[in-house]
C-alpha cells in the first residue's frame, strides 16, 4: 500500500509543477529517498504516465494521463462532489444553496438544494445569470487576474438591474478588493430587489478558482449573519478540499 500511496503522491506533486520536476526535487518535496523516487518515475515513464524532458531531464505528467478522465464529465464530478456538502448546509442554515462557475460573461448555476421559497429567486440549474449582479459571480472573479476581469466586464452589456446594482468598473473592483479580504462576496437586491445572495470562491489543486457556492435569502430573514457566514466558508472549503485543493 506504501508504494501505491507514493506514487498517487508522485503523480500529484507533478500536476502542480508544469515546468517538471527533477527526482532530487521530487524525492525532496515527497520526502522519499532518491534512489525510491527514481524507481517510481521509471514505471511511470514506462507506462507513459509521466515524460522526460531530453533537455533538462526533468520529468512532468504524460498525456496518457488525460485517457484516465476522459470519460469523466468536469462538471458532474464538480457537483458530486459538492453536493453532500451543499445539503448539508441547506438544512443547518433552511437556505437555497447553489454552486456556479462563470461561463463566458455569465454566471451559470450547475446545481442547487432548494428550501421552501426557492420559487421566490433567479435559482435554477442551467439558468444564466450577470456575473457583475450575483454574489456568485463576484466570489469567482475576485480570485481571477484583474485583465480576465475587466474582458468578462467589458463584455457584458452592464445594466442595472435594480437601482442597488453597480455599474461603474472601478467601484466593481474596489468590491472584488473587499471581497478577497473578507473571503466572501454579498449580492444585496443587485439581481432582485428584496433578494440578497453570498458567496464564496471554490478552488482547485492548483489554487486556481473554479467556481462557487453561495446562499440566496429574503432580506427580510436577516440571514446574512456572522455565524451563516461562517458555515457558507467551511462549506467552500470542504468542496475545495473534495476537488482535490490542499
Amino acid at each position: 500500500m506504501k508504494l501505491v500511496e507514493r506514487t498517487l503522491e508522485t503523480l500529484i506533486a507533478l500536476s502542480k509543477e508544469k515546468d517538471g520536476m527533477s527526482v532530487s526535487e521530487l524525492a525532496k518535496k515527497l520526502d522519499m529517498p532518491n534512489s525510491s523516487t527514481h524507481r517510481i518515475l521509471t514505471c511511470l515513464k514506462d507506462s507513459n504516465f509521466v515524460i522526460q524532458s531530453s533537455e533538462s531531464k526533468k520529468y512532468r505528467l504524460g498525456y496518457k494521463v488525460l485517457t484516465l478522465s476522459s470519460n469523466i464529465s468536469i462538471e458532474n464530478n464538480f457537483t458530486h462532489s459538492a453536493k453532500p456538502y451543499m445539503e448539508e448546509l441547506a438544512k443547518r442554515i433552511g437556505k437555497t444553496v447553489s454552486l456556479s462557475v462563470l461561463e463566458g460573461e455569465s454566471v451559470v448555476c450547475l446545481d442547487y438544494v432548494e428550501s421552501k421559497d426557492t420559487s421566490l429567486f433567479m435559482v435554477r440549474t442551467g439558468f444564466a445569470m450577470p456575473a457583475h449582479a450575483t454574489s456568485a459571480g463576484k466570489a469567482i472573479q475576485a480570485y481571477m487576474p484583474i485583465h480576465q476581469v475587466q474582458q468578462v466586464y467589458l463584455k457584458t452589456k452592464v445594466e442595472a438591474l435594480t437601482d442597488k446594482t453597480k455599474v461603474d468598473f472601478k467601484d466593481f473592483l474596489l468590491e472584488l478588493d473587499e471581497v478577497r479580504k473578507n473571503g466572501y462576496a454579498v449580492s444585496d437586491e443587485e439581481l432582485q430587489v428584496g433578494i440578497q445572495g453570498v458567496a464564496c470562491p471554490i478552488f482547485d489543486y492548483n489554487k486556481k478558482v473554479v467556481g462557487s457556492v453561495a446562499f440566496t435569502c429574503l432580506k427580510t430573514d436577516n440571514a446574512i449573519t456572522t455565524e451563516n457566514i461562517n458555515l457558507l466558508k467551511e462549506t467552500a472549503m470542504k468542496i475545495s478540499v473534495s476537488i482535490g485543493n490542499e
